[in-house]
C-alpha cells in the first residue's frame, strides 16, 4: 500500500485524540461545522472526524444527516438543495445542551463544504465518513482532495462498500477505513490466529468499543491489528473510565465528542 500518513503515527506511546464531529449537544461545539473545527484545533486535537453528504450540484458538504430537520432550520432532502441554497441557512439552529437553550440561533452558523474545511485548515488531519450510497459522492471526494493536495492527511471511510471501493480506485493514495464486512472479517480471522492471511485494501479501522453487546477491542484484537500494520480507533468514547480502558489496552485513536476530558486524563489531570 503506498499511502504514508504520517499522523498515524501516536506521538509517543498515547493514543490520537480525534474529535468526534457531534450534533446532538453532548460536545463542546455544534460538530461539523467550521466552529467546531477551528475551536477543536485551538483545543490541541490531533484530528478531527466530519461527515459528508452531497447536494444537488454534487459538492459535498458537512452534515451527518441526508434531511435538514434534525440540525438546521431547513427542510428536506440535502441532496435536493445546491450549497448556494444550503449557505443560507443555519446548520447549528437546533443545537442544545439541555434541550431548552439554543445558543446558535442568535449567533449562526452557516453550512460548510469539505472544500472550505480544506482551505480554512490546511494542515488539520481528518477523518472523512462519506454518508451517500453513490459513486458520485467518492468522485467529488476525490477531485476535493486532489484539489487541496492533502492526500497524506485525511483517512476516508463509508458504511457503504461500492463507494468506498470506487474511491479506493480513483483515488489510491489516500488511506481509507474497513466497511463493516471488511472489519467483521478481521475481527473473524484474528479469533483464529489468521489475520496475516488477509490482504486489506484498507489502512485503519475505527470501529465502536462493543458490536451487539461484545467488546471489541481486547488485547488480542489490538496486537493483531497492530501487527498488519493497521491503525485502530475507537468510537464514540465519552466516559473518562473507558477512556481509560482504551488507552490501557493501547489502540492508536480515540474518538469522543469531549477531547477536553481526553486530553486532561493524558495530561494526569482526570
Amino acid at each position: 500500500m503506498s499511502n504514508t500518513n504520517s499522523w498515524f503515527k501516536s506521538p509517543g506511546t498515547r493514543p490520537l485524540v480525534i474529535a468526534h464531529g457531534d450534533d446532538r449537544g453532548r460536545g463542546l461545539y455544534p460538530g461539523n461545522t467550521s466552529l467546531y473545527l477551528r475551536k477543536m484545533l485551538e483545543l490541541g486535537v490531533d484530528a478531527l472526524e466530519v461527515d459528508l453528504n452531497l447536494t444537488a450540484d454534487d459538492h459535498l458538504v458537512l452534515l451527518h444527516d441526508d434531511t435538514l430537520e434534525r440540525t438546521s432550520d431547513g427542510r428536506g432532502l440535502v441532496s435536493d438543495k445546491s450549497l448556494a441554497e444550503l449557505r443560507e441557512l443555519n446548520a447549528a439552529y437546533h443545537w442544545s445542551t439541555d434541550g431548552e437553550h439554543f445558543p446558535y440561533r442568535d449567533n449562526p452558523q452557516p453550512f460548510i463544504s469539505i472544500d472550505d474545511a480544506f482551505a480554512e485548515f490546511p494542515q488539520a488531519p481528518m477523518i472523512i465518513e462519506l454518508k451517500n450510497d453513490d459513486s458520485r459522492a467518492a468522485c467529488a471526494l476525490a477531485k476535493a482532495i486532489e484539489d487541496a493536495r492533502c492526500h497524506e492527511r485525511v483517512v476516508v471511510s463509508s458504511f457503504h462498500h461500492g463507494v468506498i471501493r470506487t474511491f479506493r480506485r480513483i483515488c489510491p493514495r489516500v488511506a481509507t477505513g474497513a466497511t463493516l464486512p471488511e472489519a467483521l472479517l478481521f475481527f473473524m480471522a484474528q479469533l483464529v490466529f489468521a489475520e496475516r492471511c488477509l490482504a486489506p485494501s484498507y489502512r485503519a479501522m475505527q470501529l465502536p468499543m462493543h458490536y451487539y453487546g461484545i467488546p471489541v477491542f481486547t488485547r488480542r484484537f489490538v496486537s493483531a491489528a497492530h501487527r498488519c500494520g493497521l491503525h485502530l480507533s475507537a468510537w464514540t468514547v465519552n466516559h473518562p473510565g473507558d477512556m481509560k480502558k482504551m488507552i490501557t489496552i493501547g489502540i492508536d485513536g480515540v474518538v469522543t465528542d469531549r477531547p477536553d476530558r481526553l486530553l486532561s486524563i493524558l495530561k494526569g489531570k482526570l
